[in-house]
């Protein structure tokens, strides 16, 4: 295997390798530390090196475009890049790089999920609870964190869907009905039970 071609890349800031016309990206500091020059003949060894780095770089830079675009989970960025082939070491490793530059932050990603998804979107706890589990998101992280929406604001919440149901009817029949509907939303049952109890009485 000989090294045919050396270039440096400022778009990806990595050494760009042409080995026996298969292109690789290892860093400066492999790169230096192998003393690679070009008309090289390498071993298996430091091809084994090169390709591992390589894998690295291109997971690297991959899983980078994807989280410029919406902020990720760690499970969802393991995820990514399993589907794309990736092994377990090298996810570990981007993993690693993405934390220590916190780029990724679980916890922080769920105290934003649960603000804009409340305030903006208008989700009850429960049905954030729901999404936040199907991001990976343990269970204590969620409910450390759900303490951001007041109850009074989910009262509100849920009154109003209530109002919209009930369309001014207000009989028993249209009580289950309503009854059901905020259930179906996600909302505790405490605050469907404060809502009815409040909008039927």
């Amino acid at each position: 295997m000989i090294v045919k071609e050396i270039e440096y890349s400022d778009k990806y800031n990595l050494c760009r390798l042409n080995i026996s016309g298969e292109i690789f990206y290892i860093s400066y500091d492999l790169f230096n530390d192998l003393e690679i020059s070009k008309d090289d003949e390498i071993d298996f060894d430091t091809y084994k090196l090169i390709l591992d780095e390589n894998s690295y770089n291109r997971a690297k830079n991959y899983t980078l475009s994807r989280i410029s675009y919406a902020n990720k989970t760690t499970f969802e960025v393991r995820k990514i890049l399993k589907d794309k082939g990736y092994d377990s070491d090298v996810i570990d490793r981007v993993i690693d790089f993405l934390v220590s530059y916190q780029l990724i932050d679980d916890n922080e990603f769920v105290r934003s999920y649960i603000s804009d998804k409340s305030s903006i979107s208008g989700w009850p706890k429960n049905k954030i609870k729901y999404k936040l589990r199907l991001k990976g998101i343990p269970d204590y992280m969620i409910e450390d964190n759900l303490d951001i929406i007041d109850d009074d604001v989910e009262y509100e919440k849920a009154m109003y869907f209530a109002k919209l149901k009930a369309r001014d009817d207000f009989s028993f029949q249209n009580k289950n009905k309503v009854y059901r509907h905020l259930a179906s939303k996600g909302f505790d049952y405490d605050i469907i039970g404060r809502v009815i109890g409040d909008l039927f009485s």
